[in-house]
C-alpha cells in the first residue's frame, strides 16, 4: 500500500537528504532515500531505465568508480507539492575518470527530477544533464568550434564512422 506524503515540508526534507546522500558517496545512503521498486531513468549515463535497488546499486557503484570525487551543489529547488514532484537544479563537478587519462575536470549543471514517491521514498526519478559538455571539458571530445545544434554531435559521429 502506498502512503501519500504531502506538502512542501516533505519535499524540502527529501531534497536535503537526497543531496547529503549523493555527496556522502555511500551507496547505502542513496538506497535509503529510494523505494525498493525505484524506477530510475538516467539514460545519459546508463543504457536502460533502472528498476529496483539491486540495479540502482550497480549504477551508483559505477558512478563512484568512474568519478570518485564528484560533488553536487544545489542551485535551486522547484516544487509541485500537490503532485508530489520536485526538481533540484544542481552543479556537478569533479575529476575526469582515470581511464580517460586526461587529468581533466568537469563542471556542469543538471537537474534531478523527482516524479513520484511511495511510502515516503523516491519511486520515480529522471535525470537531465549534458554529458557531451562534461566529456568536452574532460578533454575526451574535441572542441565544439562554431558548429550549431546537432552539427557538433553529427561531426563526432561522422569522425567515428570514418575511422
Amino acid at each position: 500500500m502506498s502512503v501519500m506524503v504531502a506538502g512542501v515540508a516533505f519535499l524540502e526534507s527529501f531534497c536535503t537528504r537526497w543531496l547529503q546522500a549523493w555527496n556522502s558517496h555511500d551507496t547505502e545512503q542513496v538506497l535509503a532515500v529510494t523505494h525498493p521498486e525505484i524506477q530510475w531513468d538516467d539514460r545519459t549515463f546508463w543504457p536502460e531505465v533502472i528498476h529496483g535497488h539491486e540495479a540502482l546499486r550497480a549504477y551508483t557503484e559505477e558512478i563512484w568508480r568512474a568519478m570518485p570525487d564528484v560533488r553536487f551543489d544545489e542551485i535551486e529547488r522547484f516544487y509541485a507539492p500537490s503532485a508530489q514532484r520536485a526538481v533540484v537544479l544542481f552543479r556537478q563537478f569533479g575529476s575526469a575518470p582515470a581511464k580517460l587519462g586526461s587529468g581533466g575536470r568537469f563542471d556542469s549543471h543538471g537537474c534531478d527530477i523527482f516524479l513520484g514517491f511511495r511510502d515516503g521514498l523516491l519511486s520515480s526519478y529522471l535525470s537531465s544533464y549534458d554529458i557531451v559538455e562534461m566529456l568536452r571539458q574532460m578533454e575526451a571530445l574535441p572542441a565544439r568550434g562554431s558548429r550549431l545544434g546537432g552539427a557538433y554531435l553529427m561531426a563526432l559521429a561522422g569522425a567515428r564512422a570514418a575511422s
